[in-house]
């Protein structure tokens, strides 16, 4: 459905000549096949045709040649003549429109052509096939068009008639084929999109089995979520983390856990974090920068500005491990700038220097 969608709004940006132009040079260029039974038509075709300054024109009269001249060739546009002997064009029109109805722009002249059409329907995809009719049969014109032809060309030939008719043809063939091009071009572009999507979802899995390997894991680095780092107090310390992904709760919860004196609150967005800190008076804020409602440094700006919550030390959070990210993160008010994926060590010592500055500031006050 969406790459249905896809080409649908492009086909009308395209009508709009907002994407696609097809200059006079490239019509004048197309690739022409003239088919028919009589060598004095195909003659004259060719005659009007050049004078007219198209350079790529072939022809043949043996109807049986054209699938293969087609599969070779890939013509820009068939001047096809309907009644050759055995052959049935109707027939062939018919076999277009179980192809792709919506694609379907067909134009034909009058003879029985069908198995001709039929062969190249086979080899055309998408179902666009460029055949103008040629009859000299004034009760096929409307046989054609209700089989699914969409323009002819009637015998005698008028040379105005016929370059009006094998331009706008032309013209419309090759939007057709840069409009498609284009279009996979950008269902490309999408898939590409797609496929970095997928790889960023098979990350962050295997970080969330590394965490739960690593708090699963007993010694080395593991240590520090066994040894408590803080240094001892009477009263229960209160961490406030802020954080919208679920993988690096569960791993905070998990090395708090490990630590009896320390007691460990939660929110999901910045909205939420502030009325819990507003409300539980924590002894440290850890905040996500990137969460869902307001960022992180819009959440501090918050805190400071309110009597009640001036006071806790916020650590930032974030994946932007840039130099320049955690200056600035800094120079805004934050405690200390940690970068993810988190290590545990690290969050620990954070955490520890957070406690000791809220417990002077609280000695301070008293």
């Amino acid at each position: 459905m969406w790459r249905w969608n896809l080409r649908k709004k492009i086909l009308e940006k395209t009508h709009r000549n907002e994407i696609i132009m097809i200059s006079s040079s490239d019509i004048l260029h197309g690739k022409i096949l003239i088919v028919d039974d009589q060598e004095a038509n195909i003659l004259l075709l060719e005659r009007m045709l050049r004078e007219a300054g198209y350079v790529s024109i072939t022809s043949t009269m043996d109807p049986r040649e054209v699938c293969a001249l087609h599969l070779k060739n890939r013509y820009d546009l068939i001047l096809l003549d309907l009644m050759m002997p055995d052959m049935d064009g109707f027939q062939v029109m018919e076999g277009l429109k179980e192809i792709e109805p919506q694609d379907l722009l067909v134009e034909l002249s009058t003879k029985h052509q069908f198995q001709v059409i039929e062969g190249l329907n086979e080899i055309e995809p998408g179902g666009y096939l460029p055949v103008i009719v040629i009859t000299a049969q004034p009760g096929h014109k409307l046989h054609a068009l209700q089989a699914g032809a969409r323009d002819f060309i009637a015998k005698p030939f008028e040379l105005a008639e016929v370059l009006a008719r094998v331009n706008n043809m032309l013209e419309v063939r090759l939007l057709h084929v840069e409009t498609m091009n284009y279009i996979k071009a950008l269902e490309q572009k999408v898939m590409e999109v797609e496929a970095s999507r997928d790889l960023i979802r098979r990350q962050n899995n295997k970080i969330k089995s590394l965490y739960d390997k690593i708090l699963s894991l007993e010694g080395g680095d593991t240590a520090a979520l066994a040894e408590p780092q803080l240094p001892s107090a009477a009263r229960l310390h209160t961490l406030l983390y802020v954080e919208d992904n679920p993988a690096d709760r569960r791993l905070v919860e998990q090395i708090i856990a490990r630590h009896p004196d320390m007691r460990l609150l939660t929110a999901v967005s910045g909205n939420s974090g502030i009325k819990i800190a507003r409300v539980s008076q924590p002894d440290v804020i850890m905040m996500d920068i990137n969460l869902p409602d307001i960022s992180g440094f819009k959440a501090m700006e918050i805190l400071r500005s309110d009597v009640t919550t001036t006071h806790i030390p916020v650590i930032a959070l974030s994946v932007n491990g840039m130099p320049l990210n955690i200056e600035s993160g800094l120079k805004e008010g934050f405690f200390r700038y940690i970068t993810k994926p988190i290590r545990v060590n690290e969050f620990m010592e954070a955490l520890e220097e957070a406690l000791k500055f809220a417990g002077k500031k609280s000695d301070g006050s008293t």
